[in-house]
């Protein structure tokens, strides 16, 4: 199921309408909410999942420790609203501590953060289940995030991946590729990988910074693996021109896009407009 509409208002400041190809490739200067974009859209998106509710408390929770500090990333979170399509979810900050996520004026989850208290983060029910989102954050691979996103993807999928939980010389069970412990396999590969199982499990991918431990090489084998797995949507951020050029060799203006995000606004470019694109990608703004 992919998403066709998305707008944003106010979520991390940002303020977004813009539709969506297969394939969006997110673009703009640091600070710019290239990151709260893509947590814009799989917020919601776990609320219509068919994803149980520890499965969407872990991935939350993993969402935010992305951002490098839990609590500061939950607690500047504000009233906001964001509509993928025809359903619009709402983020009410409730009072200092809580925030309160709705889906069609459906009370759905809350957050509760509150000093020398332990987090919660309650998930009360998901609606209208047709979506299977996963997010490749930049520290996919920080101790106990990699288990947690194994663990959904291959409940899917079923079947050989490659991948086990195997128990170490010290009892504890962690990430195998063909009995290598994934964390000191090269974490390009490990990416590359990780990302084919989301192509196999996920209808709604989410990849920051794309480029990032990845050799051009590899960059340009996930971008032909996104290409062969039609019915699967992609929405990735990058900060460099070589990706964009590169998607431009793999795909066509009709199923992938570029969307620059400045602090001014935003605009969609069609992919063969940007992929022949010689400057920085800043430039674009002034363009």
């Amino acid at each position: 199921m992919n998403i066709s509409q998305v707008t944003v208002e106010g979520f991390r400041g940002l303020r977004i309408s813009t539709r969506l190809k297969r394939v969006n490739i997110v673009v703009g200067e640091n600070g710019v909410g290239k990151t709260s974009f893509l947590e814009s859209i799989f917020l919601p998106t776990l609320f219509q999942s068919d994803l149980n509710d520890n499965d969407i408390r872990n991935l939350l929770l993993y969402m935010m420790a992305s951002r490098g500090d839990t609590i500061s990333a939950i607690h500047t979170l504000s009233s906001s609203e964001i509509r993928l399509d025809d359903v619009t979810t709402r983020l009410k900050k409730v009072d200092t501590h809580t925030i309160r996520i709705e889906v069609n004026n459906e009370k759905v989850g809350e957050i509760r953060l509150k000093i020398w208290t332990p987090l919660t983060l309650a998930v009360i029910k998901t609606v209208n289940s047709k979506y299977s989102p996963i997010y490749l954050s930049t520290s996919f691979d920080s101790s106990g995030n990699l288990e947690k996103i194994y663990n959904i993807m291959v409940r899917r999928i079923g079947g050989e991946t490659g991948f086990e939980l195997l128990a170490d010389e010290y009892g504890r069970f962690t990430l195998h590729y063909d009995n290598l412990p994934v964390y000191v396999m090269g974490r390009g590969l490990l990416k590359r990988e990780l990302i084919r199982l989301a192509l196999m499990s996920s209808n709604i991918i989410l990849i920051d910074e794309i480029e990032s431990s990845l050799h051009p090489n590899l960059v340009m084998e996930v971008l032909n693996d996104i290409k062969r797995k039609e019915g699967v949507q992609v929405i990735l951020t990058t900060h460099l021109n070589e990706v964009v050029k590169m998607a431009g060799k793999v795909f066509d203006d009709l199923y992938a896009q570029v969307i620059y995000l400045s602090k001014t606004g935003h605009k969609t470019y069609k992919l063969s407009e940007i992929s022949e694109f010689e400057k920085p990608l800043g430039w674009l703004g002034y363009v």
